[in-house]
């Protein structure tokens, strides 16, 4: 089995497979040379296998940023796919955490609700305490409504309304929020209210939530609503649209900032769970407790752009790039080409490396399918993530005849005497 070079389009596996040559010069060798055993007419040999394994550092232009100064008194990064932790700062001091509570109040109700349900609105949810009052007793909408005026204008009235609507009233609800925070380990949270409104006994940390922050961004609705910067809603018995912007800033500052949620009470001071995506990696940031404004977006911005540059998205082997070909027998210049049958890839940490590993299952032998499966590429990184695709054949070859093996033999000799003659 040889590694050949990706064909065009193919730019990330064929530059990866250079560097892997600097890497493992036993392995792979640049200019189509063998890289291990070659195969003739008796074809690939079960197996077989080879690996090579990339090292971060040895990318080029990656400059990862120093670590941030952070003075709020709770902070903490986390990678979103993998919840390895990149930063923190009193990370498991429990502190009120605000109206990012209102985090879990959506998980619940996204997981218990239809969107398109209605929902009174009752007097005692609009009674709430907020800023600026919206809702009203007898306003009805639908449980997507609400959530985004939960979630972008923050509003109290929605999550006590969303509570009642999902278990019957507040206490009942706040009874779930606390037994879903056991159920994904949160155990320096605790609840009293769907909201974040001050209240004794109601705590959490900076580390729970930006657990919490990755769970909910599993959530394809979460994920859209926390990422919009306007709504326009129409409110029942208002003469025009109202218009809500988001209270989370930050999404206005850059457009690779997409979430979560902010919080603001006297106690809580600010409060920020932050989220961005650059390159198909994503990370989650939390401030607690920052009594100035400016400073919780300044250094959750700078927390989120350091937990990007501390990774690296590499797309090793693309769906459809040969990895591997063997000889036909009998089939002049037939060559059975197998390739991955996805796309695989690998999120690579600052100080990681990833290693791939082609193995080749059983033996090709004639005939062969278009789709067949021989074998496999398996891509592990040093945090422990595996990515696998099923080296597949690129063509069907049927069985050889007696008549295609003289059709073969006359061609090779008709060939060496066009060479000699």
């Amino acid at each position: 089995m040889r590694l050949l070079r990706a064909p065009r389009g193919r730019r990330h596996f064929s530059v990866l497979l250079l560097v892997a040559a600097v890497l493992a010069v036993a392995l792979l060798v640049v200019g189509g040379q063998r890289a291990g055993p070659a195969y003739g007419a008796t074809g690939l040999s079960a197996g077989e296998r080879m690996s090579f394994t990339l090292a971060a550092h040895d990318l080029p232009d990656w400059r990862p940023l120093p670590a941030p100064t952070i003075t709020s008194p709770a902070a903490v990064l986390i990678s979103a796919s993998t919840g390895k932790v990149l930063f923190e700062r009193n990370a498991q001091t429990r502190r009120p955490m605000a109206s990012t509570t209102k985090i879990m109040t959506a998980v619940l109700v996204l997981e218990n609700l239809d969107l398109s349900a209605q929902v009174m609105v009752s007097a005692k949810a609009a009674a709430t305490p907020e800023p600026s009052p919206l809702l009203r007793t007898g306003d009805i909408l639908t449980v997507e409504q609400l959530l985004y005026l939960l979630l972008l204008r923050s509003s109290n009235a929605a999550a006590a309304a969303l509570a009642e609507a999902c278990a019957g009233d507040v206490e009942a609800f706040v009874e779930q929020m606390n037994a879903k925070a056991r159920e994904l380990g949160l155990v320096d949270t605790h609840f009293v209210n769907p909201h974040g409104l001050d209240a004794a006994g109601h705590y959490s940390t900076a580390l729970d939530m930006a657990r919490l922050a990755r769970y909910a961004m599993a959530n394809q609705t979460f994920r859209r609503i926390v990422a919009t910067k306007q709504y326009t809603i129409q409110l029942p018995g208002r003469s025009k649209p109202t218009v809500i912007t988001s209270t989370n800033k930050l999404l206005a500052m850059a457009d690779w900032v997409d979430g979560i949620k902010t919080g603001l009470t006297p106690k809580a001071e600010q409060c920020l769970v932050g989220s961005g995506t650059k390159d198909g990696v994503s990370v989650i940031s939390v401030v607690l407790g920052q009594p100035v404004p400016e400073v919780c977006w300044q250094e959750s911005r700078a927390l989120l752009e350091y937990g990007l540059s501390l990774y690296r998205r590499l797309t090793l082997v693309s769906q459809g790039a040969v990895v591997a070909e063997a000889e036909v027998p009998y089939v002049l210049d037939g060559r059975v080409e197998l390739v991955a049958d996805k796309t695989v890839g690998v999120e690579l940490y600052k100080d990681d490396s990833v290693t791939c590993l082609v193995e080749v299952d059983r033996p090709l032998s004639l005939p062969v399918e278009a789709g067949e499966v021989f074998g496999r590429v398996t891509l592990t990184s040093g945090e422990g993530t595996t990515q696998t695709a099923s080296l597949v054949a690129a063509q069907s070859f049927g069985r050889v005849t007696l008549g295609a093996k003289l059709v073969y033999y006359w061609s090779r000799l008709g060939r060496w005497l066009g060479k000699h003659f």
